[in-house]
């Protein structure tokens, strides 16, 4: 038994690294946030978006904002984690500092300083985060007018959020299967409506997108669907 042991691979032998296990994750999971912070920045409205069907690397809006949600928490458990292991080493590296850090306490001022004005900045819209902002909101035109020089019909906030009797209805934020149960209609009969009104579509279509291409508002696509307008072969 013990010639064998001496044959086995070091890799095998050797313990599983979970420190750089955590780092190497923390690393990625980095990477990731700034990639999808700088798409969401980019990204057109909920509402363009779906609209327009847009999409960057093949994934849709809301799949970007999940993985930048996602890896947002797992950045913060692991960050925990990786204080866990590397407390006392983090502590002695700042006691060290310490003395360096009193030698450059008029820098330390200013550049507390300057986070809080990033700080308050962000929070009360000064410029220039203003224009920052206003930069990000701007992309929405730009993804307007790409829809519109392919065809598409990008609808208004009110045709995609119609209020009936007093109670907001957003048509535009359900997919045909969501608003075929929530119109009590069978699927397969609002699918019906649909294509008889030269409309055609699929379950998982989302009536914002829907309407990009058929240039219907989705108020009045569920009109169709329910049975009110022209498709109604029943």
């Amino acid at each position: 038994m013990r010639t064998a042991s001496r044959h086995l691979p070091a890799a095998r032998r050797r313990a599983f690294q979970w420190r750089a296990w955590v780092t190497l994750v923390l690393l990625g999971t980095a990477t990731w946030l700034a990639i999808s912070g700088v798409v969401l920045y980019l990204a057109p409205s909920g509402r363009v978006a779906k609209t327009v069907d847009w999409r960057l690397l093949w994934l849709a809006k809301e799949q970007w904002e999940a993985l930048h949600t996602v890896f947002g928490f797992v950045f913060l458990v692991l960050a925990g984690v990786h204080l866990k292991y590397n407390g006392r080493s983090i502590l002695a590296y700042l006691r060290r500092r310490a003395a360096e850090v009193a030698r450059v306490r008029r820098e330390a001022a200013w550049a507390s300083l300057a986070l809080l004005l990033v700080t308050l900045a962000a929070v009360y819209d000064w410029a220039p985060v203003r224009q920052v902002m206003a930069w990000s909101e701007g992309m929405n035109a730009v993804w307007e007018r790409w829809g519109t020089e392919r065809g598409l019909t990008v609808v208004s906030e009110e045709e995609a959020h119609p209020e009936e009797a007093s109670e907001a209805r957003g048509y535009g934020r359900l997919s045909l299967a969501d608003l075929a149960v929530q119109e009590d209609v069978p699927l397969e009969v609002a699918l019906r409506r649909l294509a008889q009104a030269g409309v055609g579509a699929q379950p998982e279509d989302n009536l914002l997108t829907l309407s990009g291409r058929s240039g219907i508002a989705p108020a009045d696509l569920a009109a169709i669907v329910r049975g009110e307008a022209a498709g109604d072969g029943d």
